[in-house]
């Protein structure tokens, strides 16, 4: 589906990560970190990433720490939170601290510094740059088997890998690209056993997520007819993704029928 083009990012909530001073940050069992530290070896990811990072289990740690609500049905999810932008004040801030040779971590601790180290702020001789102030935040479903727990740790982080290395990638079809060939090998599992894994995993997942919060409503496509289960009303007009990936009046989904009373 397509929401109108009312919606507006300025009505996210703002992200609120894990302060860099408590990282890493790893909220998560036994079990999980021991898959966190095989695959993150294995995939040779750099030991001071780990100074970024942070673990959770919890959808509404996970939905705070992003900013963004998680799909009900997510099995796990990386997410890159970059550094925002410098203010003046901040810059300024910086510059003091630089002109005065303070220690890196000092000029660090005054600022919030984008991805990349910042530079030109002084003659070339006395750049100092700052440690980077980005974060790779990971969400984990509880409810997993234990191949689902291995599997999921090694596909976030697979996504974490991508990002470190500049070639961040989308999944064009979950289970059947090349993020989950990528998977089948690191972990050793043929590729179709992990499709049936993520199958299993998926209609477990759902069966959970309906039992505590049903299907109430069933919206409509009027021209290809194609069905969108709700649990909740639509807030915003919304038209059918597939006939139109922008937002198209022409394609405006309908309330087809309501399964349960409520609102």
């Amino acid at each position: 589906m397509t929401t109108s083009s009312r919606t507006s990012s300025r009505n996210r909530p703002v992200p609120e990560p894990p302060a860099l001073q408590s990282l890493p940050a790893l909220h998560g069992p036994e079990e999980v970190l021991r898959w966190l530290d095989y695959y993150w070896k294995k995939l040779g990811l750099p030991p001071e990433e780990r100074s970024f990072l942070a673990l959770t289990q919890d959808r509404r740690e996970f939905a705070r720490w992003t900013g963004r609500r998680l799909n009900t049905l997510a099995l796990g999810c990386y997410c890159y939170l970059p550094a925002p932008p410098m203010t003046r004040r901040q810059r300024r801030l910086l510059h003091h601290a630089q002109s005065s040779s303070a220690p890196v971590e000092q000029a660090a601790h005054l600022v919030t510094q984008p991805t990349l180290p910042m530079f030109g702020l002084l003659p070339r001789d006395q750049q100092k740059p700052l440690p980077p102030r980005h974060r790779h935040l990971i969400f984990i479903e509880p409810d997993l088997l234990p191949k689902g727990i291995e599997v999921t740790v090694a596909h976030e982080l697979i996504h974490l890998s991508d990002r470190v290395r500049g070639e961040p990638r989308r999944h064009k079809h979950h289970g059947y690209d090349d993020i989950a060939a990528d998977e089948a090998a690191v972990t050793g599992y043929p590729l179709e056993e992990l499709r049936l894994l993520l199958r299993e995993e998926s209609s477990r997942r759902e069966k959970a997520a309906r039992q505590a919060r049903p299907i109430r409503y069933i919206y409509a496509c009027p021209y290809c007819g194609k069905e969108y289960p709700r649990v909740r009303l639509y807030a915003r007009p919304v038209s059918c993704g597939t006939c139109d990936r922008a937002f198209n009046p022409a394609y405006k989904l309908v309330l087809k029928r309501t399964l349960v009373a409520g609102g």
